[in-house]
């Protein structure tokens, strides 16, 4: 029983440095890029970036609080990651990406965001438990 708090407090970790990661670079991106969309696929992929980066950052911020606000805020985090990972190569590639590559990034980016939504329902849960 011992291990499971530490393992907790390592998936919280690396959680939240995800979320300032992603939210810094998508934030940044987002801004800098918009101008270069020209299609509007790449449009709502660029608007993508810009949204995560702003989710994600919030996420992180209450996720380090331990608020209950940081599930739903990692959820819609997780939903726009996986959007513009599954969405970006088709958008930027053309009839260069094939739909396995988009299909393989939406389900690396999926699988990254649902751990981390795990991880927000976990912290925040513990936190609100009595004792």
């Amino acid at each position: 029983m011992a291990r499971l708090p530490m393992a907790r407090k390592v998936a919280w970790s690396v959680s939240i440095l995800l979320l300032l990661n992603t939210g810094g670079i998508g934030v940044y991106n987002g801004i800098t890029e918009l101008a270069d969309a020209r299609t509007p696929l790449q449009k709502s992929v660029t608007l993508g970036v810009l949204l995560y980066g702003i989710f994600g950052l919030a996420a992180a911020i209450m996720l380090s609080a331990r608020r209950p606000a940081a599930v739903w805020l990692t959820v819609v985090w997780a939903i726009v990651v996986t959007y513009v990972a599954s969405t970006a190569a088709l958008a930027y590639a053309g009839t260069d990406a094939t739909v396995g590559a988009a299909v393989g990034a939406g389900i690396g980016a999926l699988l990254l965001g649902v751990g981390v939504v795990w991880c927000a329902r976990v912290v925040t849960r513990s936190s609100r438990l009595p004792g």
